[in-house]
């Protein structure tokens, strides 16, 4: 795989990714070649100011001079100047001038109006402030004379221009650089997303069912373990959703059909009163049946997102399980299944009653339906470490080895639960709302010895007061 930068590579998007990138390599580059011209230009300009001074130190040693009158007396011969384009000397308004014949032609004017005192490298006459060509130094002679010996910009200055232009090509030339070291920054880094678009392409046009988790990078074997197993709980949502419409379509058929045909049988009942109520009556039940199916489907599907509202409020769990107990005492009797409670006294839990309640109603529910005449159901509480565990245990037709991991299944009944009324929602609707309190439910049972339904929920401390005296007088 090339990493270097190619046409796909300049789109904006690209360039948006790796713009950060080339600014801080770009920026660099800049930097570093002006802190480098900086160094350069003192070092060029210490360099150029010495050679001044050192011309004008010898031309003072070969010519001393004490006043203006010493400097006209001088002899005028080529090259006595040392090099220098001039040298100006002042003393109580009055100045004289020397300059070099063939030389840089020199603008006495300016030069006579130069402040004595001025020097300094690469100056301008005009405005000693600004860049020029002129090198000029200053210096304090006996008795109240100065001299000023300047000199255009020899090779230094000619190096600096040829520098300064060099390094703007440079940072031009760094800037594209840095442009492409940027862009292949970004394709490198997207290479690891390349390749999973392909091989996720792969599973699409091949038909493999998972991704190769051997990669050459720990990250890329991290991820795609993930992402494997993301398609195996997308494979398994999706078989269990298609499981519950093939369910959902075999339950709301009889009910539908029996609206159907008591609908119709309304219809052929003409004026008859008595029929048409019963009619409606029927389609009443079927409706509230059919509605009541798909409230438990939606209450169970908020539970296993998470996002089931709760409720919670304080509740004693005894009188919970006593008021449950006390709604079936009636059908219990007509099964003949006696049903004991074995409570614990003074224990708290925080919860949604009407939900928790609705667990306790569909557990007993069931323990009475599919529990024998004569049989026997027993509801326990206690408390356990910072839990409470409640058992709901019967003696009825038990639950197949066969069935026992599939009856928390939304809609799965049993071969010998399809006999008795019911939806297939109960337990797992009592494992959402359970485990939605942050709580665990297990079952064991034996074919013609009964179930025993083991939950275990967070008991909630008597911290104050007013718990501790409920519990005594729940108690009491």
């Amino acid at each position: 795989m090339s990493f270097g930068p190619g046409k796909e590579d300049f789109t904006a998007a690209r360039i948006r990714a790796s713009l950060p990138s080339f600014l801080i390599v770009w920026l660099g580059v800049v930097l570093f070649l002006v802190f480098l011209l900086f160094f350069l230009k003192r070092q060029l300009q210490t360099a150029e100011i010495q050679d001044v001074e050192g011309r004008l130190a010898a031309y003072l040693a070969d010519n001393p001079v004490s006043g203006l009158l010493d400097i006209s007396r001088q002899p005028k011969e080529a090259g006595a100047l040392r090099g220098l384009s001039f040298i100006r000397f002042v003393k109580s308004g009055e100045q004289i001038l020397l300059a070099e014949d063939g030389s840089t032609p020199v603008d006495f004017h300016r030069l006579a109006a130069l402040d004595p005192k001025t020097s300094g490298v690469w100056i301008s006459l005009r405005n000693p402030e600004k860049h020029g060509p002129w090198t000029i130094t200053a210096q304090a002679l006996s008795g109240g004379l100065r001299v000023q010996a300047g000199k255009e910009a020899g090779p230094y200055g000619l190096l600096y221009d040829r520098l300064v232009a060099g390094f703007r090509l440079a940072a031009v030339g760094g800037g594209l650089l840095a442009l492409a070291l940027a862009l292949a920054c970004v394709k490198r880094s997207l290479a690891p997303i390349r390749k999973v678009e392909s091989d996720i392409a792969a599973i699409l046009t091949d038909g493999r069912l998972l991704l190769p988790e051997e990669q050459a990078d720990k990250e890329l074997t991290d991820l795609y373990g993930r992402l494997n197993r993301l398609l195996r709980h997308n494979r398994r949502l999706i078989g269990e959703m298609q499981a519950s419409l093939d369910n959902v379509a075999h339950d709301l058929r009889t009910p539908m059909t029996r609206l159907r045909a008591v609908a119709e049988y309304g219809l052929q009942a003409d004026a008859d009163a008595d029929r048409l109520r019963d009619a409606l009556s029927d389609c009443l039940e079927e409706s509230e049946r059919v509605l009541s199916m798909l409230g438990i489907m939606m209450s169970v599907a908020e539970a296993e997102s998470g996002t089931m509202h709760l409720h919670r409020e304080e509740v004693e769990l005894a009188a919970s399980l006593a008021d449950i107990v006390s709604l079936y005492e009636y059908v219990a009797e007509e099964k003949k299944i006696g049903v004991r409670s074995d409570l614990e006294p003074g224990l708290w839990i925080l919860a949604d009653r009407t939900r928790i309640a609705q667990v306790w109603a569909n557990l007993l529910d069931n323990a009475i339906k599919y529990g024998k005449e004569n049989g026997e159901v027993v509801i326990s509480s206690r408390s356990d470490g910072e839990d409470v565990v409640i058992v709901f245990a019967d003696d009825g037709i038990g639950i197949s080895t066969n069935e026992i991991h599939r009856i928390w299944e939304r809609l799965y009944r049993g071969d010998r639960s399809r006999t008795q009324p019911g939806l297939g929602l109960g337990l797992n609707y009592v494992r959402a709302v359970i485990e939605a309190h942050g709580g665990t439910v297990e079952v064991e049972s034996e074919l013609q010895k009964g179930s025993r339904f083991r939950m275990r929920l967070p008991r909630l401390q008597p911290e104050s007061e007013a718990i501790r005296l409920r519990s005594q007088m729940s108690g009491a």
